[in-house]
């Protein structure tokens, strides 16, 4: 009995690997500075590839790093990749810990400030708890926040390779890193947003679940029309990442923690916090990470569409409904 097991295993490994897509996305040789952030699973740094336009396939980044039982060697830090390289020649980067010494740090899209904040402190910028103080200093509020904001400049960190230069103050570099949204988020994305019922707090707001929510980069405008729909109706926007984001205190710094619990319980679901868009209708009080610009573009102007729910596929992408019972039909095909 034991050997058939171990045989169907092998088996199901064998198929697994044959349908796995390790492909280079492209054949563009340019160097690109990826970081893989603290606390991030496997799955979680396949995410992050995919939406980076760096792999295919989140799922085949996951699966070829179980079978290679890299998953857990996977090094804090920022390394130079291509799109011309494999998911196999990018996992290997990854694993080897050989990361980038150029003076440049990168910060992706869709990280809580803290967890900008242990990453920074990991390249030697700043102390994590000396970021997150500055993050949420009166003072800078008061002189960068564009007002309301419960927790402070999240969501105006704008995600982008910086040079900090020597020995930079954790005030210095949370004004740079405003300065920078500001100079990309233009005076046309905001009045596009106005017109489509978003103020500034609520455009960066959605952007920033739209930027949790997609992984592939061809979903995030239709992920945009669902939550525009939804709050157009009075509709809950029931985007898991809001309630990912209210289960963790905002300015929790623990090493090792992965901020975006991966399975939600009904408990959790049922969490009493204006950030659980389960139990609270409309936008959450603000941002629950830092988007990117083209979040912020998908939210400030989301396609026409008649969708209402989506649900994720195992490879990244979603599936789009307009009815509940179509919906539900979707969901069944993703669970077989």
């Amino acid at each position: 009995m034991a050997v058939v097991a171990h045989l169907g295993l092998a088996t199901r490994i064998s198929s697994t690997l044959a349908e796995a897509d390790d492909r280079p996305i492209d054949d563009d040789p340019t160097p690109v500075v990826f970081s893989v952030r603290p606390g991030a699973t496997a799955a979680e740094v396949g995410e992050d590839l995919q939406r980076a336009g760096l792999i295919r396939s989140a799922t085949t980044f996951r699966v070829l790093a179980g079978v290679n039982n890299a998953g857990t060697h996977l090094q804090v830090g920022e390394y130079e990749l291509r799109r011309d390289m494999s998911v196999s020649d990018v996992l290997q980067v990854l694993a080897s810990g050989r990361t980038v010494r150029n003076g440049l740090v990168t910060v992706p899209e869709g990280w809580r400030a803290e967890e900008i904040a242990q990453h920074l402190e990991a390249q030697g910028v700043t102390t994590a708890s000396a970021f997150v103080e500055a993050v949420r200093s009166p003072s800078l509020v008061a002189e960068l926040a564009p007002g309301g904001n419960p927790n402070a400049l999240e969501g105006y960190l704008f995600p982008d390779s910086y040079d900090f230069g020597r020995d930079p103050t954790p005030q210095k570099v949370v004004r740079t890193m405003v300065g920078q949204f500001e100079r990309r988020v233009s005076p046309g994305i905001l009045a596009q947003a106005k017109e489509n019922g978003l103020s500034y707090q609520g455009l960066i707001t959605l952007a920033s679940i739209i930027e949790r929510e997609a992984v592939a980069p061809e979903d995030r405008a239709k992920i945009a029309t669902v939550f525009h729909n939804r709050l157009d109706r009075g509709m809950p926007l029931q985007a898991d990442p809001t309630t990912q984001y209210a289960l963790v205190p905002f300015g929790t710094l623990t090493p090792g923690l992965s901020y975006w619990k991966r399975e939600l319980t009904q408990v959790d679901l049922r969490a009493e916090s204006p950030y659980n868009t389960y139990r609270s209708s409309g936008l959450p009080p603000g941002p629950i990470c830092n988007p990117g610009l083209a979040s912020i573009e998908a939210a400030a102007n989301p396609v026409p569409g008649p969708w209402l729910y989506f649900v994720a596929r195992g490879d990244g992408t979603h599936l789009f409904a307009q009815t509940l019972d179509e919906h539900n039909r979707n969901v069944a095909q993703v669970n077989r």
